[in-house]
């Protein structure tokens, strides 16, 4: 979510966001069998290659033993279907239990909180709606100067866009046509040139992302 999805700021630092990595790390998993108890297990099996899960047994040991491998979990995959599957055998053979597994298969969330560090005024920022303004309305080729009566905190862009036809009722989309960017309030801005229209009628508007009470000098 983007924190101007939230109603308040303490929303929006409390969000915790879930990845899953559809995967589990050799490590983790075999840091997790051998506090659980279920390597030792896992080992007694493997040992015994009469023993009808030898070599599910064994291939377990042998993926959580390389540094370099994982258990894949993404049911889109034959690898994640049949570790999955061969976690629901775990299960029904008693070598661990159905709420282990769940342990086990929680190793590949990961957890975050994105916006613990914003700030009151960031969340301000992201909940503005930004200010329309409109322009005088001119087919020739111009500039327009503006100030502004509150300050960013950092250099903005404000967009300069236009609309045009030869009638009210035949006008294409807008489009940007020109930009500014602003900072200071103590200063007057000049756009970047505004092309002449052909049209006999051209609608111009500024859009601005923030509230800065921008005026046309």
């Amino acid at each position: 979510m983007n924190l101007s999805d939230f109603n308040t700021l303490a929303e929006a630092q409390a969000h915790k966001l879930i990845t899953d990595k559809k995967q589990v790390g050799s490590g983790q998993a075999r840091g997790f069998f051998v506090s659980e108890g279920i390597w030792t297990t896992l080992r007694q099996i493997q040992a015994d290659i009469a023993n009808p899960l030898f070599a599910l047994a064994d291939a377990v040991i042998v993926t959580a033993s390389d540094a370099s491998s994982f258990f894949g979990l993404d049911t889109a995959t034959a690898e994640g279907q049949g570790n999955l599957a061969a976690a629901d055998t775990m299960v029904a053979a008693g070598i661990m239990t159905e709420a282990q597994k769940v342990d086990l298969l929680s190793l590949a969330l990961t957890s975050s909180y994105p916006h613990a560090d914003a700030t009151q005024q960031d969340f301000d920022e992201a909940k503005d709606a930004g200010e329309p303004i409109t322009l005088p309305a001119n087919t020739g080729a111009h500039k327009v100067s503006l100030t502004i009566a509150t300050a960013p905190r950092k250099l903005t862009k404000l967009t300069i866009q236009q609309r045009f036809g030869d009638t009210a009722e035949d006008l294409t989309e807008w489009h940007d046509v020109a930009s500014v960017s602003v900072l200071y309030k103590q200063s007057t801005y000049s756009s970047g040139m505004i092309p002449a229209s052909d049209s006999l009628i051209r609608e111009l508007r500024l859009i601005s992302p923030l509230t800065l009470g921008v005026g046309v000098a």
